[in-house]
């Protein structure tokens, strides 16, 4: 597959790279700062260490009071006493409960679980990105866009704003909403309000007048599942059939298609299926390699998904 190049490189170290006015359509998805600002990963880090010195910490009062009690519970045994309830309690079950707690609040920042508690711990990748670094990107995206190019960027929803301001910056013009509608979200928190993870948003931007756009009335909203099955090994994975709809409204067959934060490669893997060329990287060794793969594994139809 000579038309798709994928490298394993940081982003900007890539882009510095790419000639000026060469490329026609940019679809990305950047890290959307979102576990740092949940401060998730630092109270996941936080527990761990405290784990390994013997500490236990609770996030809430109902927490410490079902611990607390268990706990109470032990000592209570200890003394060759008897505890009864309306079930049976021996020591050991007590103990497994124990252990059953401490498992669930170290993965998910709860003792309740899943259910209760969802880790956005997503890694340095996305915990050390910042919107200063985005300006520059930005600044790259414009510089390498042929003038009828557009540029798509997929970001977190509470951001947009600045996204926006960033690209009107940078000298980006017809500044639209993309949104994709996942048609199989997945239910977090499903029992206490609104689903929130049902719905994402990108910008799109072009560098100057007359755009390659095929449609016509297009309200810019897609209905798309998220990505599943075998196929799916990043965390953020974007639905490959929503990344072929936007690849064949915003550029056509031979156009240069760009994408430096490759995750997955859904990008290049929607290229090969449009008969685009592509040129992308991605600097995680493990997600380069397995996009590779998965980049490997396709051929040039659209009835290979």
């Amino acid at each position: 597959m000579s038309n798709i190049k994928l490298l394993n490189q940081e982003g900007l170290q890539f882009l510095s790279d790419i000639p000026d006015e060469s490329v026609d359509l940019i679809l990305t998805d950047p890290p959307y700062i979102t576990s740092r600002d949940s401060g998730m990963d630092k109270w996941v880090d936080h527990v761990a260490k405290q784990d390994q010195e013997g500490a236990t910490s609770l996030r809430t009062a109902e927490e410490w009071k079902s611990l607390k009690t268990l706990r109470e519970w032990i000592n209570f045994l200890k003394k060759d006493n008897s505890l009864y309830t309306n079930e049976s309690i021996k020591k050991g079950a007590i103990k497994r409960k124990l252990k059953t707690y401490k498992r669930d609040f170290l993965k998910y920042g709860s003792i309740y679980g899943k259910k209760y508690a969802v880790t956005t711990k997503y890694g340095d990748w996305d915990s050390n990105f910042t919107l200063e670094q985005l300006e520059l990107f930005a600044r790259h995206f414009y510089r390498v866009l042929k003038p009828s190019g557009t540029c798509i960027i997929f970001f977190d929803l509470w951001k947009i704003t600045s996204l926006k301001e960033i690209l009107e910056n940078e000298k980006f013009k017809q500044i639209r909403f993309v949104e994709w509608i996942k048609t199989n979200p997945q239910p977090i928190n499903s029992n206490v309000n609104y689903l929130t993870n049902c719905r994402e948003i990108a910008l799109l931007g072009i560098k100057k007048s007359k755009p390659t756009f095929n449609s016509k009335y297009d309200k810019g909203i897609y209905h798309h599942p998220l990505q599943g099955g075998k196929d799916r090994f990043h965390p953020t994975q974007k639905s490959l059939p929503l990344f072929k709809d936007l690849i064949n409204k915003h550029s056509n067959e031979g156009d240069l298609v760009l994408d430096c934060f490759a995750g997955s490669a859904t990008t290049a893997v929607a290229a090969i299926h449009t008969n685009r060329r592509f040129v992308g990287c991605e600097m995680n060794e493990e997600y380069y390699n397995k996009s590779m793969e998965r980049i490997n594994g396709q051929t040039n139809t659209t009835n290979n998904v």
